[in-house]
């Protein structure tokens, strides 16, 4: 049977009594009691054909108009569901009829009679959420997922792989709902979008979500099957100058078992360069020209084993096993020229090198037990891992022979343990509540090694550091007709303590212990047909990380030092929304009006040491600051195979401190934007091509300003093999402007130019196979971010 909506509009009209009514409801999930957004319903007649249908829109909400009077099947169709079929009527006396609550049962039989055309919608909006579905965003294949994020309304990537929500770089970023005990944005740059199934963007969360990050939450979701018999996916990418990646998802389901295995691995080189040029303020210092030539050999892998069994219909449980490596091996090759004027009067030359390897496992246990109005969930999750990292560093003045100037040795290893308890009930047709309780520990130690080649010195420290963080939280949710409001409260216990020492002393230690209260409150007004308002509130925190902490040296430039400091403290913010969404057959608006208020910000701040010639990078919290901005995002079907998507940000930015060395410079504005702007031809089913571009205005920032940049790619793809593969090319920065910034601080300015390798090309080939999809089979804590 195909899809009902697509031939609802075919019933007849000329023999329409005058009488007519309407039907409503909402269609929520049996196992989580969340809105089915985007199902297909319908009505039919006593000769099973139908009368009329729509879609639910993303509050799960649908509206039948103009339904003559009369007796009918009412049909709802989704993907991953049981067909819902209810018997109703339209009486003169009963011609506005509300169902209410539409409850929708995962199928677990095989769907032969449903065939479903269609992609879903790119952007999904929930009551303290937007879900971005990469798996419907063509420019994802063979790409990075850092590359994707830098695709979506808000979000910004810079070239070094900072991630920043809105502005703000201090975003929480999770992977599958976990925190990553390395660098998050040094994996995402090595983990294929291919891997992807979708993307979280929580600007204000509500009480069940961690209240790290204080512009918000970014989950990024990895792709799971839940398909009958034997499925799987398969990708592979090249890109020029030996760029490769590929994903490996296979599942098989059988009776009470579901069985699941996914590989996915990396392997990149980049040739970057980086010039940077410092002036001073002593003008009997020479200025420094240093040019940099960067060759970087990164890769990730991944390899995940697991299994669900269904106990029973109202239990489920799913264990899995993951093996994760990440590996960096970069050279810098730098050419010093100090100056004065035009005049170069000395010249040095350097080499630099940064060798990373990080691994660990994964292992996670979920429990889900439903009730006839609830469900209680058990997730256990533990990550042991254990890294190298080792920069090194030397030089040559002239034509004069190389010298070793240092070398740091850092072995770490780390045991990070989650529990959490979630259980939600529904109370009514109206309103519901939800409470649980999540725990977060880290044990981690460091050992490093410091030679220094020059003085003949070794210096030998150890670094132990223990976090633990338990948060118990409750939230409740109320419909009143249009109207949906989600109130909760989450209270935390936090401490992080670490300590430096070596063979003859403690140099420093350090305890952060605190607890604090995280309000939120959501409300969300429906306007009608394709009108949505909402306003929200949350309290947040950025808590320093364990690298900011660090007092030791590091770095692979012997001009450039980095340096952790331990007294850094959380920062607070208080974070304000206004938004907007209309959604309409062609076109869509996605609108918010933002304020956050932050205290204690914590920022990197740059000084210079005229003794040693260097400047030292290391991490301050100054005073407060006031960001208030917008961002519109839109969707327009201009026509059947022509798609716009873009979106605009634009906020102020206003920082406050004593301290004004460490303040936006006085030549900058607190006015920062950026735009997106993307287009996507299909002249024919197997055949899109995709272009996509990216601007961003002058940054400003503490001790910084960010000269404009932009880019462009450029995609086709290609359907093969009857719709179950693809083939998709694709020039990445096809048109591309490096990023230029300057640091300004006391008695010296740096500017620095970055560019990375572009363009480049890529090449990738997908296919699908295996059985049929047998309902969406939640494990909603691990997979979905619930749990956070």
């Amino acid at each position: 049977m195909s899809l009902l909506l697509f031939t609802s509009f075919t019933s007849i009209t000329s023999l329409e009594p005058l009488a007519k009514g309407s039907i409503k409801g909402r269609l929520i999930d049996q196992e989580t009691n969340e809105p089915v957004s985007y199902a297909s319903v319908a009505i039919l007649d006593a000769d099973k054909k139908s009368v009329t249908g729509a879609l639910s829109d993303g509050n799960g909400e649908f509206e039948l108009t103009k339904v003559p009077l009369g007796k009918y099947n009412l049909v709802v169709q989704f993907i991953g569901y049981q067909n819902y079929i209810e018997e109703i009527e339209i009486t003169a006396k009963n011609s506005k009829l509300d169902l209410g609550e539409v409850v929708l049962v995962t199928s677990i039989e095989q769907l032969d009679e449903v065939e479903v055309t269609g992609q879903k919608t790119f952007i999904e909006n929930r009551i303290d959420k937007k879900i971005i579905n990469v798996s419907e965003a063509m420019i994802a294949d063979g790409n990075s997922t850092s590359e994707i994020l830098n695709t979506l309304p808000e979000v910004n990537v810079g070239a070094d792989g900072t991630i920043s929500l809105r502005g703000d770089n201090n975003v929480r970023v999770l992977l599958d709902g976990k925190p990553s005990q390395m660098d998050i944005n040094q994996v995402l740059q090595s983990l294929p979008a291919d891997a992807v199934d979708k993307i979280e963007v929580i600007t204000n969360p509500s009480s069940k979500y961690d209240p790290d990050g204080l512009s918000g939450i970014i989950n990024v979701i990895t792709k799971k099957d839940a398909l009958k018999g034997f499925n799987g996916n398969l990708s592979l990418n090249a890109g020029s100058n030996n760029k490769y990646s590929g994903f490996l998802g296979l599942n098989y389901r059988v009776k009470r078992l579901n069985f699941f295995a996914q590989s996915y691995w990396s392997s990149n080189e980049w040739d970057n360069t980086r010039d940077m040029y410092r002036t001073y303020s002593d003008v009997t210092l020479d200025d420094l020209d240093q040019k940099e030539t960067i060759q970087d050999n990164n890769g990730y892998s991944n390899i995940k084993l697991g299994m669900d069994y269904f106990w029973d219909s109202t239990n489920t449980s799913t264990v899995f096993y993951e093996r994760w490596k990440w590996e960096s091996d970069a050279q810098s090759n730098y050419t010093n020229n100090y100056k004065d004027g035009d005049v170069i009067n000395r010249t040095e030359y350097q080499l630099g090198k940064n060798y990373n390897l990080a691994q660990g496992n994964n292992i996670n246990f979920n429990h889900r037990k439903e009730f006839s109005k609830g469900q209680l969930e058990i997730d256990l999750f533990a990550n042991l891992g254990e890294a190298d990292i080792t920069p090194q560093n030397a030089q040559k003045i002239g034509n004069g022979s190389w010298q070793e100037l240092n070398k740091n040795e850092n072995q770490a290893n780390w045991a990070y343990v989650q529990a959490q308890v979630d259980y939600d009930q529904t109370i009514n047709d109206k309103s519901s509540f939800e409470v649980g309780y999540k725990g977060q520990m880290t044990d981690a130690k460091m050992n490093v090694s410091n030679v220094d080649f020059v003085n003949v010195d070794t210096m030998s420290y150890t670094y132990p550091y223990n976090e633990s963080v338990h948060a118990v939280y409750g939230s409740y949710s109320l419909r009143l007709g249009n109207t949906s409001i989600k109130a909760g409260l989450r209270a935390e216990a936090a401490k992080m303590e670490g300590q430096i020492t070596n063979s003859s002393q403690n140099d420093t230690s350090y305890v952060i212990d605190y607890q604090s209260l995280f309000p939120s409150v959501h409300v969300q007004q429906k306007l009608g047909e394709k009108n949505t308002v909402g306003v929200s509130y949350s309290r947040r925190i950025n808590r320093p990380d364990v690298m900011q902490l660090l007092p030791i040296e590091m770095s692979s430039n012997p001009k450039n030092v980095m340096v952790g400091n331990p007294t850094l403290q959380p920062s607070f913010t208080n974070s304000m929304e206004l938004s907007h969404g209309f959604m309409a057959d062609v076109i869509s608006f996605n609108t918010s009006l933002y304020m956050r208020h932050s205290t204690d910000i914590i920022r990197e701040v740059v000084n210079y040491d005229a003794v040693r010639d260097i400047t030292i990078m290391t991490f301050k919290n100054l005073g407060s600051s006031m960001t208030g901005g917008m961002s519109l995002s839109s969707n327009y079907n201009m026509l059947k195979w022509w798609e716009w998507n873009g979106s605009v940000d634009i906020y102020y930015l206003d920082i406050q401190d004593e301290n004004e060395e460490y303040t936006i410079p006085t030549d900058g504005t607190p006015i920062n934007w950026s735009a997106k702007l993307s287009t996507r031809v299909t002249p024919i089913k197997t055949l899109t091509f995709q272009l996509m571009g990216r601007y961003t205005a002058k940054r400003y920032d503490a001790q910084r300003i960010t000269e404009p940049t932009y880019s462009m790619d450029l995609a086709i793809k290609k359907a093969i093999l009857n719709n179950k593969g693809s083939v998709n090319f694709k020039i990445n920065n096809l048109l591309y402007s490096g990023e230029q910034r300057n640091s300004y601080g006391n008695g010296f300015v740096e500017a620095i130019d970055f560019r990375q390798e572009s363009p480049v090309y890529r090449l990738s080939f997908s296919y699908a196979f295996g059985g049929q999809f047998q309902g969406r089979q939640k494990r909603k804590i691990q997979s979905s971010g619930g749990g956070l």
